[in-house]
C-alpha cells in the first residue's frame, strides 16, 4: 500500500470515528446534561424568588414597626378620635405605603372596635368585636412584635389575599389598637416576576404548616397534599425531582426565621425534549458535513504532504552523494518545512564550521611561527645579561647592576611560555621590576604606590595584563609631564569581581584621543601598528574578553592635563580555578 493510500485511509478513519462516537454519546448524555442545567437554572430562580419574597415581607414589617411605634399615633388612639385626628392617621398610613405596590392595603382598628380606618375597605373578617380572639387578632394579642400571618381569603375585588402583616399598638401593657397590612397574591406574583426567568415556570408558596399562600401549581388546593409532602420528605437534601404525570420538574427552597416559607417551582420538561431533539438534528447535520469535508481535505492534504517529502528526500540523496551546496526549497511552516529548514541550517552550519576550522588552522600556524620568532635563543640573551651584570659589579656601577638584574627578571618571566595564567603576586612582582627600571631611567621622576588586597593575591589571572597598562601610563602620561608625577596601582575584590586600577596624574589626553583609543579597543582590526615589545591595550582587552566574556575587560577614563585612570575587571570565581597554562614558580 502506498504512503498516499495509507494517509488517506487514516484520515478517513479518524474523521468518521469521532463523529460516530460523538453522535452516540450525544444521544445518551444530552438528556442528562439538559436536565442538569435545567435543575440548576430552576434552583437559582427559586432562590431568587424566595429572596424577593423575604425582602418584600421585611420591607413591610419594618414600615409597620415604625408606624406602630409612632408616639403621635399612640397618643391619638388613646382617646377619642376627631375627624382631624382621623385625617392625620390616614395621611400617615398613606405615607407608609407610598412608593410601594398600589395593591397593598392597610387597616387600623381600635381594640374596642370604636374606630377603624383603611386605605381601601376593611374586610369583614377584621371585625374585632366578633373575631377578637380568633385568627390574626389572637396572634397579635400574644406578641408585641410584628407578626406575619398566613391569611388567604377572597377580597371584594375578586382577587385573593396571601399574607397579613400586623402588630398591636400598645400604651404601656394595654393593647389599644391593631395595625394590619394585607399582601395580596399580585404582590407575590410581582416578586416571582422579578426573578426574570428565561424559562416557562410556575410557582407555589406555602408556610410551615403546608398552607398554600400562593398557588399556580396545585389547582385550587389550600394545603399541600399528603402525597406531595411525603415526596418532598423522601427527597431529603435533593431539591429537585421529576414527576411523571404530568411530566415536569419540581424544585423548591425553604427559608428560616419568624415566618419560614417554602417556594416551589414547576418546570415542564417539554423544553428538555425540544433541546434534545435540536441537539440530535444538529449533530447529524454536522456529522454529515464534517465527514464530507474531511474526505475532500484528506485528498488535498495527502497530496501536499507527499510533495515536500519528496523534495527533502531528493536533497538528502544529493548531499549523500557529496553535493553539500544542495538545499531544500520549501516555503511552508509545517513540520516538513521545519525539517527542510533545519536540514538547510545544518548544511550551512557544516560549511561554516569547515571554513572556521580552516581559518583556525591558518591562525594557529601563524601563531606558532610568531612564537618561534619570540623564542630565538632567549637563554643566550639571559646569559649575556648575567655577564653584563657581573661586569658592572666589578666596575662598581650599581645602577647598571640594578637595571640588568630587574631586566633579567622581566626576561625570565616573559620567556616562561608554559604559563598562560599566573598568580596575582607574580604579576605584581613583574610590575615592581618594571617600575624599578623605569624609575632609574626617569631619575625618580615619579612615585609609584602599589596597594593590592591580600585576599586576591593567590588568584590566577592572564599573564601580562597589568604591566602593559603601567607601561602605557608611564610613557604616554608621566613622561611628558613637567614636574614630579604619581602612579597609583590598586587591586581589590568587589561584588564577586576583581578590579585592578592604574591611575596617573600625568598629561592625560583629549576627548578625541580617548575616543580613538576606545574605538581601537572595540574594533582591534582598525589598529594600524603596534610596538613589537608591547602587548598593547587592545591586546589586553581582547585576551580578557576571550577568556571570560564580553562583560569583562578594560575601561579608560582621562582628562587633558589631569591624568588617566585605566581599570581592569575580571570574574573572581574564574580566577580561583583557572589554570590552563601550567604551574607557577611557587606551586
Amino acid at each position: 500500500m502506498s504512503f498516499f493510500t495509507k494517509l488517506f485511509v487514516c484520515f478517513a478513519f479518524l474523521s468518521i470515528l469521532p463523529v460516530a462516537v460523538l453522535g452516540t454519546l450525544t444521544h445518551f448524555i444530552s438528556s442528562d446534561i439538559s436536565m442538569s442545567n435545567l435543575e440548576k437554572q430552576a434552583a437559582n430562580i427559586v432562590d431568587t424568588v424566595s429572596s424577593n419574597i423575604e425582602l418584600t415581607i421585611a420591607e413591610y414589617k419594618l414600615a409597620l414597626s415604625y408606624f406602630c411605634g409612632d408616639s403621635e399615633i399612640i397618643e391619638a388612639l388613646s382617646g377619642s378620635i376627631s375627624e382631624e385626628i382621623s385625617t392625620v392617621i390616614y395621611n400617615k398610613m398613606f405615607m407608609l405605603l407610598a412608593g410601594k405596590s398600589s395593591m397593598v392595603s392597610m387597616h387600623l382598628i381600635k381594640a374596642d372596635g370604636s374606630f377603624e380606618i383603611s386605605t381601601s375597605q376593611i374586610p369583614k373578617k377584621y371585625n374585632v368585636r366578633n373575631r377578637g380572639g380568633w385568627g390574626i387578632f389572637r396572634e397579635l394579642g400574644t406578641s408585641k412584635d410584628v407578626v406575619v400571618y398566613s391569611n388567604r381569603y377572597l377580597m371584594d375585588n375578586g382577587k385573593f389575599n396571601s399574607i397579613a402583616i400586623g402588630q398591636s399598638i400598645r400604651k404601656g401593657d394595654k393593647i389599644i389598637a391593631y395595625a394590619i397590612i394585607d399582601i395580596p397574591e399580585d404582590v407575590i406574583k410581582t416578586a416571582t416576576n422579578l426573578a426574570n426567568a428565561s424559562i416557562s415556570i410556575r410557582y407555589a408558596v406555602m408556610d410551615k404548616n403546608y398552607y398554600l399562600i400562593y398557588n399556580e401549581i396545585f389547582n385550587n388546593s389550600i394545603f399541600l397534599s399528603n402525597e406531595f409532602r411525603s415526596i418532598m420528605k423522601d427527597a431529603g437534601n435533593d431539591r429537585g425531582l421529576v414527576l411523571e404525570e404530568p411530566t415536569r420538574l419540581i424544585t423548591w427552597t425553604s427559608t428560616e426565621g419568624q415566618y419560614p416559607i417554602t417556594v416551589i417551582a414547576s418546570v415542564p420538561l417539554e423544553l428538555v425534549k425540544m433541546n434534545n431533539n435540536y441537539i440530535m438534528v444538529t449533530t447529524v447535520v454536522i456529522a454529515f458535513v464534517s465527514i464530507l469535508l474531511c474526505l475532500i481535505l484528506s485528498l488535498l492534504l495527502v497530496s501536499n504532504l507527499t510533495r515536500p517529502m519528496k523534495a527533502i528526500v531528493n536533497t538528502m540523496n544529493k548531499v549523500q552523494s557529496g553535493d553539500i551546496d544542495s538545499r531544500v526549497e520549501l516555503s511552508g511552516n509545517d513540520e516538513f518545512g521545519y525539517i527542510g529548514n533545519s536540514l538547510n541550517h545544518m548544511l550551512d552550519k557544516l560549511n561554516e564550521l569547515h571554513r572556521t576550522d580552516l581559518e583556525k588552522q591558518n591562525r594557529l600556524r601563524l601563531s606558532e611561527i610568531k612564537a618561534l620568532y619570540a623564542q630565538i635563543n632567549p637563554h643566550f640573551l639571559y646569559n649575556t645579561l648575567d655577564s653584563v651584570k657581573w661586569l658592572a659589579k666589578l666596575n662598581g656601577i650599581d645602577e647598571i647592576v640594578q637595571i640588568v638584574s630587574q631586566l633579567g627578571k622581566l626576561l625570565k618571566y616573559s620567556i616562561n611560555n608554559k604559563k598562560d595564567f599566573v598568580h596575582v603576586y607574580e604579576e605584581v612582582r613583574l610590575v615592581e621590576s618594571y617600575i624599578s627600571i623605569q624609575k632609574i631611567r626617569y631619575d625618580d621622576k615619579f612615585e609609584a604606590n602599589i596597594d593590592i588586597d591580600e585576599e586576591i593575591m593567590p588568584c590566577r589571572i592572564p599573564k601580562f595584563i597589568i604591566q602593559p597598562i603601567v607601561e602605557n601610563a608611564i610613557i604616554h602620561g608621566i613622561e611628558d609631564k613637567v614636574g614630579k608625577a604619581t602612579l597609583n596601582i590598586r587591586g581589590w575584590l568587589e561584588d564577586n569581581k576583581i578590579f585592578f586600577e592604574v591611575k596617573d596624574d600625568g598629561v592625560g589626553m583629549s576627548e578625541d584621543k580617548l575616543r580613538q583609543i576606545r574605538d581601537m579597543m572595540q574594533y582591534p582590526e582598525t589598529e594600524k601598528s603596534r610596538g613589537k615589545d608591547s602587548i598593547g591595550l587592545s591586546n589586553v582587552d581582547k585576551r580578557i574578553k576571550l577568556y571570560y566574556g564580553k562583560e569583562y575587560g578594560l575601561t579608560i577614563e582621562s582628562s587633558l592635563d589631569t591624568g588617566t585612570v585605566t581599570r581592569i575587571v575580571l570574574p573572581y570565581w574564574n580566577t580561583l580555578i583557572r589554570d590552563s597554562g601550567g604551574q607557577t614558580d611557587n606551586d
